[in-house]
């Protein structure tokens, strides 16, 4: 199954408003946070310009073997985006509807 590893609130400029650690390995110290935020955000504005369909909002999921990261943007321009961290049965799960 899956659950979530961290949360990210970022304003429409890219700045970390908010950020949970939900997990219990490693935790990422405050730098590094703001960090990814940053990048993620660049990433989805820049995704949102070079799309070839107009009115493209963006990188939505990115799909990884071990995490899945989900961003949500507001009318306000306001995103979130969570990393969502599978467990060995979840990956196995997720193999397998991949196989199928």
């Amino acid at each position: 199954m899956a659950a979530i590893y961290s949360l990210y609130i970022i304003n429409k400029s890219g700045g970390l408003i908010f950020y949970k650690d939900y997990g219990l390995q490693g935790r990422m110290d405050t730098d590094d946070s703001l960090r990814l935020a940053s990048l993620w955000h660049s990433m989805h504005a820049i995704s949102q310009q070079l799309s070839p369909i107009q009115g493209c909002s963006g990188i939505e999921l990115l799909e990884a073997d071990t995490f899945d990261l989900h961003c949500f943007q507001s009318l306000t321009l306001t995103g979130m985006f969570l990393i969502v961290w599978f467990d060995r049965f979840g990956m196995y799960l997720r193999q397998h509807k991949c196989q199928v």
